[in-house]
């Protein structure tokens, strides 16, 4: 009994750890930008061990979508000019590593959807290609490389689409994270080119860095509720 109690709680001990570790990368960024670069691979460690220990698997696609996203975040910071290209490679294998993620959940057999429940994702959907034409728009005359600022732009619109579309496909109570997973990357994206561009100032780069550890937090998270979910099919009737 005692090794039982154990290992149910080692999931939520992982999970902790990465939380606190977030909320120092975000203190310590406030320092010094450079300082944080070092906290970002532990929380990456304590939210795969977390998956680790709450699926017994492990998996690629986690680890793609954390490193890749890890690089694309710290070459961002060191100098976006500099590094445009590369921040926006990187950033899209993990947006790639999402889709490959989502694609199990999309085969799903689809729920009934209604006008009703029609509402409210397709209102989400107009806000955020409001939010990413204006991005576009604002900051398209100082990226170094237009062609490919406007194919992130557009990656960057179809993923928010595909997590306004799974809750619409089936029932589920962790589909409220892909809004979640969506809404960060946004504000990542747009806090990110305003604290480079335009206004530097701490409060920018606390924004950014908060939601790049909700982004992290709701990813890891709803990688493990959908591996629990897709071994279970009552979760979705």
């Amino acid at each position: 009994m005692n090794k039982t109690i154990s290992l149910s709680l080692k999931p939520i001990k992982y999970w902790y750890l990465a939380i606190v570790s977030c909320l120092c990368y975000i203190l310590v960024s406030e320092l010094k930008i450079e300082w944080g670069f070092y906290l970002k691979p532990v929380y990456f460690i304590f939210f795969y061990a977390y998956y680790y220990s709450s699926t017994k698997k492990h998996n690629i696609t986690l680890i793609v979508f954390h490193l890749s996203s890890l690089i694309a975040e710290i070459f961002f910071l060191l100098d976006l000019n500099l590094f445009f290209d590369e921040v926006l490679y990187f950033y899209m294998i993990a947006v790639f590593a999402m889709f490959l993620f989502f694609a199990p959940i999309l085969k799903i057999r689809s729920q009934k959807i209604t006008k009703e429940m029609l509402l409210e994702p397709v209102l989400g959907v107009l806000f955020a290609a409001y939010l990413i034409i204006h991005l576009l728009a604002v900051f398209y005359e100082s990226v170094p490389n237009k062609p490919l600022f406007l194919i992130g732009g557009i990656l960057l619109f179809i993923f928010t689409a595909i997590c306004s579309l799974i809750p619409l496909r089936h029932r589920s109570p962790h589909n409220y994270k892909t809004y979640i997973i969506a809404a960060a990357l946004l504000i990542e994206c747009i806090t990110g080119f305003i604290y480079y561009y335009s206004l530097s100032i701490p409060i920018i780069l606390s924004l950014l860095n908060i939601a790049i550890c909700f982004h992290k937090t709701a990813a890891t998270s709803y990688f493990v509720d959908v591996h629990n979910a897709l071994n279970d099919e009552k979760e979705y009737i």
